[in-house]
């Protein structure tokens, strides 16, 4: 095989493959813009490896995108089934997106200095490095996850029993119930913080914290629930944390919402 011939495969794996690594669930969140900036790197090495041709890697890498996110999609079929219906749109945009970049890349590859072997073996190493992104980062993704995970439920319960503290004695400080409304007189009592618009926005509405979201619900004569469950499934927490008035610790996903009462957690 000749030498562009192996840049072209190699562009449309790289392409194709790394969106993989976003589509698994769950995965490990990094932003997407990322798979955008490796495309466009693919292309503009591999035009500076074969003398700047580049319409053949633009080819190469709009193939290699359309082709990875369909099999991706297929392979890893997405558990919401509210966003499973946007994938058509996603594959389209996605697949122009990367005709965009991948173009302006590889008209700047032709301007890569490779004229003599050092800068030749740099950038073949670069790209190699772009290629083998999406199989390091699916070989990385069970174990980051995990260690996510792991760290999510710690600073959940902490954060929660911190949350139930600030209710409390809200409560017994200011002999108002209707307090722990307002959640600058909550913030006053909290241990791991929140941002001021989560504190605006705590009492009534969920907000979300390192992969869990957290609510205050305020009720008539004193009454109240506070619950934190993952915000994504599984890939986020595993835990769920519930509790009212009563001071019972119940499971937040079971609560019962037309009371807004916690249901205990089975022992």
């Amino acid at each position: 095989m000749s030498r562009d011939n192996l840049l072209v495969v190699l562009t449309v794996i790289g392409s194709a493959l790394c969106w993989w690594p976003a589509i698994v669930e769950p995965s490990l969140d990094f932003p997407r813009w990322i798979l955008l900036a490796l495309i466009a790197l693919m292309t503009a090495l591999a035009t500076a490896l074969s003398n700047g041709r580049c319409l053949r890697f633009v080819a190469a890498s709009t193939a290699g995108t359309f082709a990875g996110l369909c099999g991706g999609f297929a392979l890893f079929p997405l558990s919401d089934g509210i966003a499973s219906s946007y994938i058509p749109d996603a594959v389209v945009v996605a697949t122009l997106l990367s005709v965009f970049v991948s173009l302006v890349a590889g008209l700047a590859g032709r301007k890569l200095p490779v004229s003599n072997e050092n800068h030749r073996r740099a950038v073949w190493l670069a790209f190699v490095c772009c290629v083998a992104f999406a199989p390091v980062a699916l070989a990385l993704t069970p174990p980051l996850v995990a260690r996510r995970v792991a760290r999510n439920d710690r600073v959940a319960a902490a954060r929660f029993e911190s949350l139930k503290n600030a209710v409390e004695r809200t409560m017994a400080e200011a002999g108002d119930p209707g307090r722990i409304c307002d959640g600058r007189a909550l913030k006053r009592h909290s241990g791991p913080p929140f941002s001021n618009e989560d504190w605006r926005r705590i009492a009534g509405n969920a907000v979300k914290q390192d992969g869990y979201y957290y609510m205050v619900y305020c009720r008539e004569q004193g009454g109240y629930t506070i619950e934190a469950i993952p915000w994504s499934g599984k890939g986020n927490g595993t835990r769920q944390f519930c509790t009212d008035e009563s001071g019972r610790v119940g499971c937040g996903m079971e609560w019962n919402r037309s009371r807004h009462a916690c249901i205990p957690c089975a022992k």
